[in-house]
C-alpha cells in the first residue's frame, strides 16, 4: 500500500499539465489537454485527482446521466502504480455516482489490461458485454464491465 498521505480532490485546470504527462506515459491513445478542459466544464462529468503534496499521482473521471454512471478513465502515475490509488479513486467515483442517484456504473477496459480487470473484479464489477474493435490504435476489443451500486 501507499506509504505517503494523499488527498482525493476535484481536478482543476491547474492540474492539466501533470494529467497530460501521465496520459502520455500510461495510455497508447492519450486524451488531449483540450479534452480535459472541456470535461471540466461538462455538467455530467466529475473528475478527481489523488494529490500527494501538490503532485498529481493519479486521476479518474465519471459521467453521471440519470441513473447511469460511466467511468471515463482512471490513470495512475507509473511511480505510484500497484499501491491502491486506482482502487481508492474508483471507490470515490462510485460515491459520486451514488450521491447523484445512479444505480449502475459502467466502464470499458482492454482485455490485455489484466491489472485493471483484476482491480475492477475485486470491487464487484462483472463482465457484461464486448465492444468489437473498440480501440482504434490496434483494433483491440473492449470488455464492458458493470456494477449495481446499491
Amino acid at each position: 500500500m501507499l506509504n505517503q498521505d494523499y488527498m482525493l480532490r476535484k481536478m482543476t485546470a491547474k492540474d492539466l499539465d501533470q494529467i497530460i504527462n501521465i496520459e502520455r506515459t500510461v495510455f497508447t491513445m492519450p486524451w488531449s489537454r483540450e479534452s480535459y478542459s472541456s470535461e471540466l466544464k461538462n455538467s455530467f462529468a466529475h473528475y478527481l485527482v489523488a494529490d500527494i503534496i501538490g503532485k498529481v499521482a493519479a486521476y479518474g473521471g465519471i459521467w453521471v446521466v440519470f441513473e447511469e454512471a460511466h467511468i471515463t478513465n482512471i490513470a495512475v502515475h507509473v511511480d505510484y502504480q500497484h499501491q491502491g490509488l486506482g482502487k481508492s479513486l474508483l471507490k470515490e467515483l462510485e460515491q459520486v455516482a451514488l450521491r447523484k442517484k445512479a444505480d449502475h456504473i459502467y466502464l470499458e477496459v482492454r482485455p490485455s489490461n489484466l491489472t485493471a480487470i483484476n482491480m475492477y473484479e475485486s470491487l464487484g464489477y462483472g463482465q457484461s458485454g464486448l465492444r468489437k474493435s473498440y480501440y482504434p490504435d490496434n483494433g483491440e476489443n473492449a470488455i464492458i464491465m458493470s456494477k449495481l451500486l446499491f
